[in-house]
């Protein structure tokens, strides 16, 4: 009996380390044109998720190409921000907005024009639906925890994704909870990408970065405590990812006043996302 083990151990094929690549798709608002530049590059390099996790901005761009990832698919997108330059999906006028507070309202915007724009161009119904899995994060507003979503309609679950707080309105999801964006306590999302057990990470930043306030106004340190607290969240995620682990690192660089809803600056950042992929990209190389 012994003897048959031992041949039975000898013929069993020795296992091969399979390579598996997750996607990280930070927040950023507009700066989530950037990651479609990123795209790009990575794909004509032969960089390819096994699978994708994204948050706010992210998640679409991150949905996008788990329905098909592909060079096509990717100059869809870039498409679909050119859109986005043409015809802004959130409405930034200052009476309005004033108005909106006086109300007592709870954002400032409908969000009807961000949802029809989602609805013009998603690609599936079901977040199921997809080549590559695809975990989409929103913010549970009653408990501030990150909710991971597989499944699911997707024009709801990316409106919550993307519904920065005051900005716009709060998306009742599956789970009964009203959900807010997914940045808010993980714009970027490691954490979710760790416990895949990937290889290799590749991590699409676009996160605004800590600045602190030029003028001493309400507002303006209001915006630095949001920043502060949100630098910290993400320089905890990092500490998450093990050290060992291969990670591609493309970042935006980003000036002190970074826009979150300048989407006419959409063409810039499309090419500044192509430049810093290939700068990562090269970095990456020189160290491996």
């Amino acid at each position: 009996m012994a003897r048959f083990r031992l041949l039975d151990r000898w013929r069993r094929p020795a296992e091969v380390e399979r390579d598996h690549t997750v996607f990280v798709f930070s927040g950023g608002s507009v700066r989530g044109a950037a990651q479609a530049g990123m795209l790009r590059v990575l794909l004509e390099n032969g960089i390819l998720p096994d699978e994708i996790v994204g948050v706010s901005a992210g998640a679409l761009n991150g949905v996008y190409l788990a329905h098909d990832p592909t060079i096509q698919q990717v100059g869809r997108l870039e498409d679909l921000w050119r859109d986005v330059a043409e015809k802004a999906p959130i409405r930034g006028n200052l009476v309005r907005n004033v108005a909106s507070i006086l109300r007592g309202r709870s954002s400032f915007d409908s969000g009807d024009r961000l949802r029809a724009l989602i609805a013009e161009h998603v690609p599936m119904e079901d977040l199921a639906e997809v080549s590559v899995p695809c975990h989409v994060g929103t913010t549970d507003a009653a408990t501030g925890q990150v909710t991971w979503w597989t499944s699911g309609p997707v024009v709801d679950l990316l409106c919550a994704s993307t519904a920065v707080p005051g900005v716009l309105p709060v998306v009742e999801l599956a789970d009964g909870s009203r959900h807010i964006d997914g940045g808010v306590v993980c714009n970027i999302p490691l954490r979710k990408a760790v416990s895949l057990a990937p290889t290799r990470l590749v991590v699409l930043d676009v996160a605004a970065k800590f600045a602190p306030a030029g003028k001493q106004t309400a507002l303006s340190l209001m915006m630095v405590g949001v920043r502060a607290a949100a630098a910290e969240l993400i320089r905890q995620q990092w500490l998450d990812v093990p050290t060992d682990l291969d990670v591609l690192h493309v970042e935006l660089p980003t000036v002190d006043d970074a826009p979150d809803f300048e989407f006419g600056l959409v063409p810039e950042l499309l090419e500044a996302g192509m430049e810093a992929a290939e700068a990562a990209l090269a970095e990456w190389s020189a160290r491996g």
